[in-house]
C-alpha cells in the first residue's frame, strides 16, 4: 500500500543513519523523449507517443494500442476513473477520453468553446463529470465539465494576487487542488478555488500527493514535505540517470528518464 511505502519511506529520512537503501529495479518500459505517460491504479502504464497510444501490464506486456492520429499529439495524459483516462493536446487545446482498452470515448472538449486562450495543464476532479485547466494567458483556474456544459469556476488572476508566474502542474487530491511553480511552491485551494496555503518548495519540477505529504521531484533527489511541516530530503540511488518524473502507487515507484520508464521498489536493510 501507498500508505505504507510512505511510512517506510518517512522512517528512513528520521533514522537513515542507521539504515542502507538499495533500489531494486523490476522492470522497463521503452519510452521516446516526446512521449507522455501515466500509471493508472492496477499498475498498468500508459504511453502517448506521437500518433499512437499504448498500455502495458504490470509485466511490461502489450495489452491495448490505439492509434491517435485524429488527435494528435498529446502533452498530458490523466486518469479520470478506472474506465475513463484523457490526453490533453496543448497544440490544439483539445481534451480527449478513452476508456480502458483505449477506445475513444464521447465528444471531446474543445477548450475554445469556453474562450480559454492557452490551457497548459489539466486535472481530473474528484467532482462528477469536472477537470480543472489552467489558462496560462490569462493564469486562471477553472473548473470545467466534462460533458460539454459551459459551467465554469474559476480563479482568476494568479500571478498578480499570488506572483505565481511559473505553473507547471496542477493535480487535485482529497478534495483539494494543489498547483505547483516551480520557482516558489505549491499553492493549495479547495475545490471551490479558495486559497487554503502556500508550501514553500523551491526548484521542483514534479509532485505527487498523497494524505498529508507531497512528494517532489527535484534536480537532486526526491523531498517529502508534510502539508504540516518540511522533512528532510531523500536522495534518490542512482548514478548517471536523470529522472524527469515519477509515480508511486502500491509500493512500487516509477521513474522516468529521457529513453525509459523504470519500475522497481526500495528495500531497506540495517
Amino acid at each position: 500500500m501507498l500508505k505504507q511505502f510512505l511510512f517506510v519511506f518517512i522512517c528512513f529520512l528520521i533514522i537513515r543513519t542507521s539504515l542502507s537503501q538499495e533500489f531494486v529495479e523490476l522492470n522497463r518500459y521503452p519510452i521516446s523523449e516526446s512521449s507522455v505517460w501515466i500509471v493508472d491504479g492496477l499498475n498498468n502504464v500508459i504511453i502517448s507517443d506521437r500518433d499512437r497510444i499504448s498500455k502495458f501490464d504490470p509485466q511490461g506486456k502489450l495489452l491495448f494500442e490505439q492509434s491517435q492520429k485524429s488527435f494528435g499529439r498529446f502533452d498530458q495524459l490523466g486518469i479520470v476513473n478506472s474506465l475513463k483516462l484523457f490526453g490533453f493536446s496543448e497544440t490544439h487545446q483539445l481534451i480527449s477520453f478513452f476508456d480502458n482498452s483505449l477506445t475513444s470515448l464521447e465528444k471531446n472538449i474543445d477548450l475554445s468553446e469556453y474562450e480559454l486562450i492557452n490551457v497548459s495543464a489539466v486535472a481530473s476532479s474528484s467532482q462528477s463529470d469536472k477537470i480543472w485547466v489552467f489558462d496560462q494567458v490569462n493564469s486562471s483556474l477553472h473548473l470545467l465539465s466534462m460533458k460539454g456544459l459551459l459551467q465554469n469556476q474559476q480563479v482568476k488572476n494568479l500571478s498578480g494576487v499570488l506572483d505565481a508566474g511559473n505553473i507547471i502542474e496542477i493535480l487535485e487530491e482529497d478534495n483539494k487542488l494543489f498547483v505547483l511553480d516551480n520557482k516558489k511552491g505549491v499553492y493549495v485551494f479547495d475545490v471551490y478555488g479558495t486559497l487554503i496555503k502556500f508550501i514553500k518548495l523551491e526548484n521542483a519540477s514534479w509532485i505527487q500527493v498523497y494524505r498529508d505529504y507531497i512528494i517532489a521531484l527535484k534536480s537532486d533527489g526526491l523531498k517529502i514535505v508534510s502539508l504540516n511541516e518540511d522533512k528532510d530530503e531523500l536522495q534518490l540511488p542512482f548514478e548517471g540517470i536523470i529522472v524527469q518524473s515519477f509515480f508511486i502507487h502500491d509500493d512500487f515507484i516509477f521513474l522516468r528518464t529521457n529513453k525509459e520508464i523504470i519500475k522497481g521498489q526500495f528495500i531497506f536493510n540495517d
